[in-house]
């Protein structure tokens, strides 16, 4: 048989799952396409284990391949079972079904991958194996803990594509087809389908308890609201476990600290992180410290309503083989993880979460989720990471000390054997769409946070700004931090802000402008010097002649008018008159002149028609220029 990928083998699960509604069923169908295609006569139910998962990727509790053997090969007269070995009949044949789903659903599964190849090649990245994005597509659906490099641009590939015709159902028959072998995978004894065995203890960090109250928007609680549903018709059958919802000490410090955050924002009227949905909606509406209390007031009576309680007092160290702490443990997960930011302070609180749950478990983690007795959901990725860790997580179907509320929503809803048929609702999580958005915005809410604690550092230790400091507020507050508002237009506004580099691109982009504005003004300044200098020489000649003109005027009015008055007045005068009487006429015509002419009136006014001259002579002189 060709090289099948557990995707494409769970997308034929799912469409099987349709036909035949019963998980044995199912499964005896990949166990007589492996008989066939291998030409098997006699093997072992470890054999058919290990061909389970070198075929279809499949790796499943032997208790389970062994009773699908039992109550329907061997039941059905297609195998017989000795001593341990099941032999093939003569009359065994394959099933055309399967055939039919096989090759439907591979198809599907090799167009996806196609289409997510080139989607990332358009992205930048060339020269991608295919092989690297089928790994990478695994990932991103099976452990979603994981930060695999392809991730962000296999969810930006998904909601680009979330109305096209026929693509979200291709996904979703991906999807639905993991939850059914996760639970396959997970349970160890398919006869308990439909009941739920025996109690278990989830307990909720402070990221779920906001979740559940709605303070981290309505998506988040609508995912919450799906998984709580499915507590509620747990713990209505009386014959079965219950399932109660907790929180720990440490979840409740987390949220004393998160509410006395919430105090200080209010009392000093600072800004509040944009990717803190939580804090945001606390604070909304807030004058005063009281005013946050009776928030806090309020969460407390909704988790109440909702029966979450704080855990119960118990000595977690009184049994010392159930301690998950040691410096072997702390060191190598330290090793191995390497974060940029991470101390093993932040391992070891942890652990110490994890050893309050193997003891409630009493060691035991191996014995289905329905068998376990207590679980610690949280969607932080580090717990997730140390759960999921050989230091810590004992594989092969084992229950980890930490998951999330997808992992939960799947496991009670395979438990309660809800299927995928008739008018059922499924839960939002097993929606790809919503899950590739609560990816994207998780991405960018820990982007902008990172930007936003970076940023204000800056402004503190006086390397930027206030102008720097308002434009990335401004930017990073439009960010799609909640899942519901990401969208195609709100990814692609939002890319920069996945850049290590955001904030230095903003100072010298600002820097740039500056410079810009700075290089503009000196080129509008020397052009106005040089536009200067052309009209003053274009008006100099002009001008000589108006001041020409003004002290013509000035000279004919105040010389000559007088010089030709004292010349008339003297040619007036007779033989008969004394030279004191001439005297006299020449004082009295002057006391005249003096008392009747104004030189400041007339001067101004000589200089009023002398510069309307001007102004018309530039004009004219304009218009030539222009023509």
């Amino acid at each position: 048989m060709e090289e099948v990928k557990l995707l494409a083998s769970a997308a034929v699960l799912r469409a099987l799952y349709d036909d035949k509604n019963d998980i044995y069923d199912v499964l005896s169908e990949f166990i007589k396409a492996i008989i066939s295609s291998r030409s098997l006569s006699a093997f072992s139910s470890t054999d058919c284990v290990k061909q389970l998962e070198e075929d279809f990727g499949f790796c499943l509790p032997e208790a389970v391949v062994r009773s699908c053997l039992k109550k329907r090969l061997v039941k059905a007269g297609l195998l017989k079972l000795q001593n341990g070995i099941y032999s093939v009949v003569e009359s065994f044949e394959s099933s055309s079904v399967f055939e039919r789903d096989f090759q439907e659903s591979r198809s599907e599964y090799d167009e996806i991958i196609g289409r997510i190849h080139e989607f990332c090649s358009n992205k930048g990245l060339l020269n991608i194996p295919k092989r690297e994005i089928e790994e990478s597509l695994e990932i991103y659906l099976t452990r979603p803990d994981k930060n695999d490099k392809h991730g962000s641009n296999i969810a930006r590939f998904i909601v680009t594509f979330e109305n096209e015709e026929g693509f979200k159902d291709k996904l979703s028959r991906i999807e639905e087809g993991l939850i059914l072998y996760a639970g396959i995978r997970y349970s160890p004894d398919l006869s308990t389908l439909g009941n739920w065995r025996s109690d278990l203890t989830v307990f909720l960090d402070a990221e779920h308890l906001f979740n559940a109250t709605g303070l981290n928007g309505e998506l988040y609680k609508t995912l919450f609201d799906d998984f709580n549903s499915l507590v509620v018709e747990v713990n209505r059958n009386k014959k079965g476990g219950r399932i109660e919802l907790r929180y720990l000490e440490e979840t409740e410090s987390d949220i004393e600290s998160f509410f006395y955050a919430a105090q200080k924002i209010v009392e000093r009227s600072s800004g509040v992180d944009p990717s803190k949905t939580a804090m945001i909606n606390i604070c909304n509406g807030c004058k005063y410290k009281s005013d946050v209390l009776t928030k806090k007031a309020e969460f407390m009576t909704k988790l109440s309503r909702l029966r979450i309680t704080k855990e119960s007092s118990v000595d977690y160290y009184s049994k010392p083989e159930f301690n998950t702490e040691s410096s072997e443990v702390l060191d190598g997960l330290f090793s191995d993880l390497n974060g940029p930011n991470l101390t093993k302070d932040d391992i070891a609180s942890i652990l110490k979460i994890f050893t309050k749950i193997n003891f409630l478990r009493k060691g035991e983690s191996d014995v289905g989720i329905d068998g376990v007795k207590s679980i610690f959901m949280t969607e932080s990725w580090l717990p997730q990471r140390i759960a999921f860790s050989d230091h810590v997580f004992e594989g092969n179907g084992a229950i980890p000390f930490a998951t999330n509320i997808e992992f939960l929503t799947e496991r009670m809803w395979f438990k309660l054997n809800k299927g995928f048929g008739g008018g059922s609702r499924k839960p939002a999580s097993f929606d790809p769409v919503i899950r590739a958005k609560l990816t994207i915005s998780s991405q960018i809410s820990r982007s902008v946070s990172s930007i936003y604690k970076s940023l204000s550092e800056q402004y503190e230790n006086g390397r930027i700004d206030k102008e720097v400091v308002a434009r990335i507020h401004h930017e990073i507050y439009k960010a799609p931090s909640k899942p519901e508002d990401v969208s195609i237009d709100s990814i692609s506004m939002s890319k920069d802000f996945l850049n290590d580099s955001y904030i230095e691109k903003v100072i010298n982009e600002k820097n740039f402008l500056e410079r810009q504005a700075l290089e503009g003004r000196q080129a509008i300044e020397e052009l106005r010097r040089i536009n200067l200098e052309k009209n003053l020489e274009k008006r100099a000649p002009i001008k000589a002649v108006a001041r020409r003109q003004y002290i013509a005027i000035r000279t004919i009015t105040y010389v000559f008018i007088p010089i030709i008055c004292v010349f008339l007045l003297f040619s007036f005068h007779s033989s008969s008159d004394s030279i004191l009487s001439i005297t006299f006429g020449v004082i009295g015509f002057i006391g005249l002149i003096i008392g009747v002419v104004r030189p400041k009136k007339i001067d101004k006014y000589y200089w009023a028609l002398s510069k309307s001259w001007y102004r018309k002579a530039i004009n004219k002189a304009l218009q030539r220029t222009s023509r």
